[in-house]
């Protein structure tokens, strides 16, 4: 006969289950993405990315992108949106598929200085693209 009930082993299941998703995440830094403010048309057209950060203190924003081992910064356009005083919101599109054949399993990371971007030094960013695999 067992000790615990059918609802104690479910309720302990889902613990379980909360813990080990809790201890994956871990260490993942995901900045804003997926952040819906207002209505934009080429959200559509963003891709996933592997991970996104912006580092204020740099200032930058960099991405991870998956990668069949011929990625380059070049194929990607960052499409900036200004949403308020030092508030913005970047979104990166693929411009040039990459069709080489090598998976690259942890992607290609990639940076922008707010420079680059067009963003004023000390802005709050936001990474509209959706995060994961």
């Amino acid at each position: 006969m067992s000790r615990f009930s059918n609802s104690s082993l479910s309720r302990l299941s889902v613990v379980a289950a909360a813990l080990a998703m809790s201890a994956s995440l871990s260490g993942c830094i995901v900045v804003g993405a997926n952040v819906h403010d207002g209505d934009w048309d080429d959200d559509a057209h963003l891709v996933r990315l592997l991970g996104a950060e912006v580092d204020a203190r740099a200032p930058e924003v960099t991405i991870t992108a998956s990668s069949n081992g011929c990625t380059e910064k070049s194929q990607f356009a960052p499409l900036v949106d200004r949403r308020g005083d030092n508030r913005y919101s970047v979104g990166f599109r693929r411009t040039v598929e990459d069709r080489c054949k090598a998976l690259m399993a942890e992607g290609k990371r990639m940076t922008w200085t707010f420079s680059e971007l067009g963003i004023p030094a000390g802005s709050q960013v936001v990474v509209r693209n959706r995060i994961g695999r």
